[in-house]
């Protein structure tokens, strides 16, 4: 492909060549933490403007040269590697005399150009429109679109969609590491409700738990193969956001429940609900594809009637709930896919000795 379209308008990117087009390439990659990789090309002088991606690119230059634009501005030649985290600025100019050919790897679900009609760039021109001069909450909302734009696209996810639950031991599975999960969200809300203080915060932290209440007793009861997990990477990771609410200010509380939590709910119940439609928990599903987006605004709306001047701990309280989130449904999804069957349980308890004894060596 030489362009892409987006927001409705064509940008220039040289030649790329996706491995995922060919099909011995595709059947080979595995399917549960595939890595996508093309081939990239500029000719001498031909540019590739700054944008930014969802997820981590890595830029292998094989042959020729190239000098990079964005946040990293630098010469890069054959055997030169750019890492480009998650909302880098990011661009190349092909140098003389032959411009470059690249290989363009990430590590997630798909490539970045693989779905043509949904491509994971956007530009500066998209991200000018977008910015303007927001004060401190327009900010991190708009910060949290890019969160989202991550989180969905967990390779968590893009295992739901190709069928990971369509086997019942897996999906017993699954739904025996969500409970924890679940449970852990309850404790969460909870524990904000009898930590917030001050009139309106406490208000919307009540207000929040009523409607969530026994959610997680719920999805409990309606299973009858219900088995208790322990494992201590997933225990930490869930825990972590109770523990949290005890230590951090009314506004972080809003954050961490609304903005971050319960933003990432939508996505998950989005990408679940349809491989759950049909099983004994499709009433804990259904119910939460609807409110979610409900409990989003709900947060977003009472933020906008702050003022806040100094935004730090809540950018902060933001940057931290995604990465506890993405560790939270990774390590699901590596108990789920690694743990099924009769010895997950052995399985699990040996993953988390072999991860407390890496910890001790550290």
């Amino acid at each position: 492909m030489r362009t892409v379209v987006v927001d409705g308008i064509e940008h220039w990117l040289g030649h790329v060549k996706d491995f995922t087009k060919n099909a011995s390439l595709t059947q080979f990659l595995p399917k549960d933490n595939r890595i996508s990789m093309a081939w990239v090309r500029l000719e001498a002088g031909e540019r590739l403007d700054e944008h930014i991606h969802p997820v981590e690119s890595m830029i292998l230059m094989c042959e020729g040269g190239a000098r990079t634009l964005g946040d990293v501005r630098e010469t890069m030649n054959a055997g030169d590697i750019l890492l480009v985290p998650p909302g880098k600025l990011h661009g190349f100019i092909g140098m003389p005399p032959n411009g470059f050919w690249g290989l363009s790897i990430q590590f997630d679900s798909r490539g970045l150009y693989e779905d043509i009609t949904d491509p994971w760039a956007t530009f500066t021109s998209e991200l000018d429109q977008r910015h303007g001069n927001d004060n401190v909450v327009e900010k991190l909302l708009r910060k949290n679109e890019e969160y989202m734009e991550r989180f969905d696209k967990h390779r968590l996810f893009a295992m739901v969609r190709n069928g990971l639950l369509d086997d019942e031991g897996i999906r017993r599975r699954f739904l025996d590491c969500f409970q924890v999960w679940s449970n852990y969200f309850q404790k969460m809300v909870l524990t904000r409700a009898i930590t917030s203080k001050q009139k309106g915060f406490e208000e919307l932290a009540w207000l929040h738990l009523y409607e969530e209440l026994g959610h997680n007793q719920d999805l409990a009861k309606s299973r009858d193969d219900l088995q208790t997990i322990f494992d201590p990477l997933l225990e930490a990771t869930c825990s972590w956001f109770a523990s949290k609410m005890e230590h951090i200010g009314e506004a972080e509380k809003v954050v961490l429940s609304h903005v971050v939590v319960e933003a990432s709910a939508t996505f998950f119940y989005k990408h679940v609900q349809p491989a759950l439609a049909q099983s004994e928990v499709k009433g804990h599903f259904d119910v939460h594809s609807v409110v979610d987006d409900g409990h989003v605004e709900m947060g977003y709306a009472f933020l906008r009637k702050l003022s806040i001047d100094d935004g730090s701990a809540l950018f902060e309280v933001q940057h931290q709930g995604w990465a506890m989130l993405m560790a939270v449904m990774a390590r699901i999804a590596d108990l789920t896919v690694h743990n099924a069957g009769g010895a997950a349980a052995t399985n699990a308890e040996q993953d988390s000795r072999h991860a407390i004894a890496d910890a001790v060596a550290i």
